[in-house]
């Protein structure tokens, strides 16, 4: 069974550090399947005052993209290490 987070892996080719390589964009039915909550969260985060969650780009009312690299990055920034909080 592949890992929750497969989605986030990229190949060399797809390195969001590449700079030659095309940047990697996910929905957000896409990115909600990744972090296991409803779409209607990332909705709720994003119409939030201040936004919540993950960075994201609104290309129209209809359609919002997020970054591979930076959902990467947010939740990095979320992680928590019990070894560390001790």
């Amino acid at each position: 069974m592949p890992s929750k987070n497969a989605d986030l892996q990229t190949t060399p080719a797809e390195d969001p550090q590449n700079n030659d390589a095309p940047h990697l964009w996910r929905t957000t039915e896409e990115v909600a399947a990744i972090l296991t909550v409803d779409p209607s969260t990332l909705r709720r985060w994003r119409s939030a005052k201040p936004p919540q969650g993950p960075p994201f780009v609104r290309l129209t009312t209809r359609l919002t993209l997020y970054s591979v690299h930076d959902l990467q990055q947010w939740l990095a920034k979320h992680r928590i290490d019990p070894t560390e909080v001790a």
